[in-house]
């Protein structure tokens, strides 16, 4: 695609730091980083954002692609786990966004907290959710 930037570091037209890559995935350190580490895997060809639209075979090999990674990563940074956010936002290239996670920042979330639902929403939204009202 011709105006995404993703695309453009897939076929080396945009410069960025590669710390893995298969012949299908790619997977980049983010420019914008929450913590140190931060690597965005991507399928190199291009699919919208919304992953949950694209084939299942590709959508489960990027999955694996992170895998591969996030073990990586947790290897090489000394991270307790590497937590993943595919929030499709941003960049409309599907990706999926790998947070190393250190000891000092296991408390730390990655999304706020929201506050405590009341329980007949709950059972309202289940029931939507189910089909049954």
């Amino acid at each position: 695609m011709q105006d995404c930037i993703f695309c453009k570091v897939v076929a080396g037209e945009v410069p960025a730091e590669k710390v893995w890559e298969d012949e299908k995935y790619l997977a980049i350190l983010d420019i914008n980083p929450y913590r140190e580490g931060q690597t965005l895997v991507m399928p190199k060809a291009h699919w919208d954002s919304y992953v949950f639209d694209m084939p299942e075979g590709e959508m489960a090999g990027l999955y694996l692609a992170a895998r591969k990674v996030a073990k990586t990563l947790d290897k090489t940074l000394g991270t307790l786990r590497t937590c993943q956010l595919m929030e499709g936002l941003g960049v409309n290239h599907a990706h999926i966004k790998l947070y190393p996670t250190r000891p000092n920042e296991m408390q730390e979330g990655l999304v706020p907290l929201g506050r405590k639902a009341e329980t007949l929403k709950l059972v309202e939204i289940a029931k939507k959710i189910r089909g049954e009202g």
